[in-house]
């Protein structure tokens, strides 16, 4: 296993990103392990195969096209949910080394829990905020900045674990500026009715 890949900063970078977009981290980690920039320990390199970079790479395409469409986008969050739950708890742990085997034990069970619900909290807040987002038109642009910010986090968890925290504090810092800015104009919008 690549010791760059088994800190910590790589595990939440990863399941943060799930949060984002549950497939696209997936399917970055695949591509990196195929390509031998970094290498996953049984179970992970499964995420290496041919079948699961291809599936990947099928479903990756599907969310990012539902996630386009405002009138599929909640449908899509609410069906990937679990999903991202799911990738966050097994890129978490496969980053942490917790789980070297399929067998369980407190530590395997702290670190899927830590992971999961990473990408889930994540995952719920981006789709509270994008109803709202689509009956103003910005569903698709907030999508694509999502997906871009997770191919970043993944990227950058990937091959240079010491960047997460410091793109996870940019994501904050522009999420509490997009939040303050939406909270200052509120007011004038309804004052001029």
């Amino acid at each position: 296993m690549n010791p760059a890949l088994m800190g910590l900063p790589a595990a939440f970078g990863l399941a943060g990103a799930t949060g984002l977009n549950a497939t696209l981290p997936l399917l970055i980690v695949s591509l990196l392990a195929r390509l031998g920039l970094i290498h996953l320990a049984p179970p992970y390199d499964a995420l290496a195969s041919d079948i699961a970079f291809w599936g990947l790479l099928v479903l990756a395409v599907v969310e990012f096209a539902i996630d386009k469409v405002p009138a599929l986008d909640s449908v899509g969050h609410a069906v990937m949910l679990p999903v991202a739950t799911a990738a966050g708890a097994i890129l978490f742990a496969s980053q942490t080394g917790t789980v070297t085997s399929m067998n369980s034990g407190l530590a395997v069970l702290v670190s899927l829990l830590a992971g999961g619900g990473i990408a889930a909290t994540v995952h719920v807040s981006r789709a509270a905020v994008r109803p709202f987002a689509n009956v103003v038109l910005l569903g698709p642009p907030l999508s694509f900045l999502e997906d871009v910010s997770s191919a970043a986090l993944s990227l950058a968890a990937g091959l240079m674990p010491v960047l997460v925290p410091f793109l996870l504090a940019l994501l904050a810092l522009g999420a509490m500026l997009l939040w303050q800015r939406r909270r200052s104009v509120r007011p004038s919008a309804t004052g001029a009715r």
